[in-house]
């Protein structure tokens, strides 16, 4: 059985945000702990609006397709962008409003639009 330390505040202090939110998806996958990894509110301190946004949406996607209770501090509006975000910043209307089609509730509802991929992994 896999057993995962990992935490969400573990993600937050490497320095490399989306290798370590990809490993976190990862261990998620495999661990037997999985509401133990996410359950803590992360420290707000570390790293800027955009990846708490995104890693709350990551937990509130990772919970709904592990079938796990999502923890309450992903629905604090703090892990809410102000504004929508999209996708390699794109400008182009017609790419964003497939983006805010094709994103998973998960994300749009934090405002941030990066498509039915958002989370995926190959």
């Amino acid at each position: 059985m896999a057993v995962s330390n990992m935490t969400v505040s573990d993600v937050l202090k490497q320095s490399d945000f989306t290798f370590a939110i990809c490993a976190f998806a990862d261990e998620f996958a495999i661990s037997d702990n999985k509401y133990e990894m996410v359950k803590n509110e992360p420290d707000k301190s570390e790293t800027d609006k955009l990846n708490l946004c995104i890693l709350a949406a990551v937990v509130h996607k990772l919970s709904k397709d592990y079938n796990i209770n999502a923890p309450k501090w992903i629905n604090d509006n703090c892990y809410k962008m102000p504004y929508p975000v999209y996708s390699f910043d794109t400008k182009n209307t017609e790419f964003q409003k497939f983006l805010v089609s094709s994103t998973p509730m998960e994300f749009a509802s934090k405002n941030v639009f990066y498509g039915e991929n958002a989370i995926a992994r190959v």
